[in-house]
């Protein structure tokens, strides 16, 4: 047997030519593409169970709980900013911070819808 310089290379059934493509397998009738192998999928249980979550996966506040002291802090901030700069007092604007945020807290859980 002799070795070919181009492995992808094989002789055809065409009296000795040599092709690019690789010769039909036997039972393959020439001139047919073979047929792809569909896909095989596993099936949905057959995964193993993942371990639970540390802290038992479960977020520590929903969505609406979280949005609603987002926006207080951002209310707070606002009014502590406003307030050190008109004052130049810290403790003031600290105190305006802490009534703007309570207020906000409450105004945004009676607006956000449950």
């Amino acid at each position: 047997m002799t070795a070919h310089p181009f492995p992808e290379q094989h002789h055809g059934h065409t009296g000795g030519q040599v092709t690019g493509r690789p010769s039909p397998a036997p039972g393959v009738p020439t001139g047919h593409a073979p047929q792809a192998v569909p896909h095989q999928h596993t099936p949905v249980g057959s995964h193993p169970p993942q371990p639970p979550a540390p802290g038992g996966g479960q977020p520590l506040l929903c969505l609406r709980s979280a949005l609603i002291l987002l926006l207080g802090t951002l209310a707070a901030t606002g009014a502590a900013v406003l307030t050190h700069l008109a004052q130049h007092n810290t403790a003031t604007a600290l105190l305006a911070g802490g009534a703007a945020f309570a207020g906000a807290v409450l105004f945004f859980h009676a607006i956000i819808a449950t």
